[in-house]
């Protein structure tokens, strides 16, 4: 075996499995987000081990965007610092979760454990120009619901049964609202965006052969999105 492609191997390896990701170990400070409970009334919720900032404005329906050190690769293919995605939404009972497509299955997370995973706890939030109303959330909360606990997609189709991060929130959000967040692409395309993309790594990540005609999507197309606008973003 080429010994250059070890580190590709392990990795691959560590994904399929669904390994624990990386933590970052740089001190967090406390968070303190507010939201909305009904009445109008307000209910702080704080979480520990967080990324050093004061307060995030956030907002169910959110689309929150990290960076999981384990997976680099698909962020410097993409030139987005984002390789992960998913949903916020507030829950009167647990706080913030976050519905994410993820190893092995798709469920809903809680907000200081998904930011936990990202590199430096780095994240940003992108918010509909729109807007949402209360209706809007609740139907990207049902299509959410929808999808929980299905098998993650490491072939990254976006035809497939099967989920992976971007897909999930593309799906939801188009047959939540009937908007497509981010751009369905073929891996020539996005692979011919960026000359300088690990094209070994991407050989090995499918066995031998990349699927050029293969439709997709990226976190960074839906990062790059004209629909959102970004609310909040870490250092």
């Amino acid at each position: 075996m080429n010994p250059t492609l070890l580190p590709s191997l392990t990795l691959l390896a560590i994904t399929l499995c669904g390994c624990a990701p990386w933590y970052s170990n740089r001190p967090h400070k406390s968070v303190t987000s507010h939201a909305p409970l009904p009445g109008g009334r307000k209910s702080e919720y704080t979480t520990d081990n967080d990324p050093a900032f004061a307060q995030m404005d956030l907002r169910s329906g959110d689309i929150i965007f990290i960076a999981i050190p384990a997976i680099h690769q698909i962020a410097e293919t993409t030139l987005c610092r984002s390789n992960h995605v998913g949903i916020v939404f507030w829950d009167p009972a647990k706080g913030w979760l976050v519905a994410e497509s993820a190893v092995p299955l798709s469920r809903y997370t809680p907000l200081k454990k998904f930011l936990a995973r990202s590199d430096h706890g780095w994240c940003a939030i992108r918010r509909l120009r729109a807007g949402l109303t209360d209706a809007q959330i609740t139907a990207l909360r049902t299509q959410c619901d929808a999808r929980m606990g299905v098998p993650y997609d490491t072939g990254f189709r976006y035809g497939s049964r099967r989920q992976f991060c971007s897909k999930f929130v593309y799906d939801v959000y188009q047959s939540a609202l009937g908007i497509h967040v981010g751009e369905l692409e073929t891996f020539s395309h996005l692979l011919d965006q960026n000359p300088h993309a690990d094209v070994a790594f991407w050989r090995v990540w499918f066995f031998g052969r990349i699927p050029w005609n293969r439709l997709t999507v990226t976190p960074a197309s839906q990062f790059a999105s004209s629909l959102l606008n970004t609310a909040w973003q870490s250092e």
